[in-house]
């Protein structure tokens, strides 16, 4: 599978509504995607630029996320589970 670019993801997700919520420390937000940055292997999407604390989405995830509308990832720390959920509207 070719690489997922900048311009794919921007095409895809940018003034699409993200709602995100991570299970172990309760974390969420709900905005529309408007501003985005690459981060290594991830993708900060925030509100506008300079706006809000923004949501590290995986760009492994990206293309589930778009084809779906939902990616979800399950974890453990010292024993405890949770989950992390994106969804796109």
């Amino acid at each position: 599978m070719a690489a997922i670019t900048m311009q794919y993801i921007k095409q895809a997700i940018m003034g699409k509504n993200i709602s995100y919520y991570n299970g172990f420390n309760g974390t969420n937000d709900y905005f529309k995607i408007g501003y985005m940055v690459k981060s290594g292997t991830s993708v900060w999407v925030f509100q506008s630029k300079g706006k809000g604390l923004g949501v590290l989405i995986p760009i492994a995830a990206i293309t589930k996320l778009v084809e779906t509308g939902k990616y979800e990832t399950r974890g453990d720390i010292e024993e405890c589970s949770f989950t992390t959920t994106y969804k796109l509207f």
